[in-house]
């Protein structure tokens, strides 16, 4: 495959769908300048290497990318939330990641409400955001809504090129798994995060947003760094171009977690961080026990 001839398309598709116009114009130029240098690629492997180096190089933006299609499933298998006690009174949430919820499949939904109904009797909450890769905006929203007491809340907008393209996610009020129309149990209760380098993206919103509110402390290594919202567009049968169609800007911060990651408020290694809560939320415990 001649693949310099794909940059053409691509370049288009990044000039018209990346959520800035003048860098869209920047990077769609030096793509057909040095349309050259990709003749080089043997494989879609190769290509997508060469043309990731020059996007970072470019723009130091992790969700402009070009992947190479797999017929791996495994992601789709994972459960999308499970809850579990790892010891009494201390509930762990697992969010693998955060998947768009359609009307018409409620899995994700019902995934995510099943592990925040079983954890309402905890007395603590601990939820692991390690290696979550991401996913969308809706799931995050609504994850975080079992930990916030109602009125709605805005927590993101999402800043586009064009209206159509922008917005803005807020936390809901009635919520799936019979908590409609009440105080959230869970809003109340201590909360420690764990993230890692390999939290991304939705996942780093999730983080983030909790943080700046003041409702979490965060625990692990900082994260990966990318705050753009971003579609993905198929190129060929086996390639997908990724483009950042708007930023996230947290209405606390007015700013977002774009190249730098959510940094913790316990940084420690991965593998220490649920140590490092569980010690965290047991002193909570204990001093609200102790009298007053």
């Amino acid at each position: 495959m001649a693949y310099e001839r794909l940059i053409g398309y691509i370049a288009e598709l990044i000039e018209e769908h990346y959520f800035s116009a003048d860098r869209a114009h920047e990077y769609a130029d030096f793509l057909r300048f040095h349309s050259g240098k990709y003749a080089v690629a043997n494989s879609d492997r190769q290509f997508s290497d060469l043309l990731n180096r020059d996007f970072f190089a470019m723009s130091n933006d992790l969700h402009l990318r070009l992947d190479v299609r797999t017929r791996s499933n495994r992601e789709v298998s994972l459960p999308v939330a499970k809850c579990t006690f790892v010891e009494r009174g201390i509930a762990l949430i697992k969010l693998a990641r955060f998947p768009a919820i359609r009307p018409d499949r409620g899995t994700t939904a019902q995934e995510i409400a099943e592990a925040f109904r079983l954890a309402a009797s905890a007395r603590s909450l601990i939820i692991d955001i390690r290696n979550n890769p991401g996913g969308d905006g809706a799931s995050v929203a609504l994850a975080t809504s079992y930990l916030l007491d109602p009125p709605a809340i805005r927590l993101a907008n999402y800043r586009g090129r064009t209206i159509h393209l922008s917005g803005d996610s807020w936390t809901r009020e009635e919520l799936p798994g019979g908590f409609a129309n009440v105080s959230h149990p869970l809003a109340d209760k201590p909360l420690c995060v764990l993230v890692n380098k390999k939290t991304f993206s939705a996942a780093e919103e999730f983080a983030y947003n909790l943080q700046q509110l003041g409702r979490a402390t965060i625990i692990g290594e900082t994260t990966r760094g990318g705050a753009h919202p971003s579609r993905r567009h198929p190129i060929t049968d086996n390639l997908t171009l990724t483009v950042p169609f708007a930023e996230t800007i947290n209405p606390i911060s007015n700013t977002n977690w774009e190249g730098v990651g959510v940094i913790p408020n316990v940084p420690c290694p991965s593998r220490s961080a649920l140590k490092l809560a569980l010690e965290h939320l047991r002193r909570d415990a204990l001093r609200a026990s102790l009298p007053t």
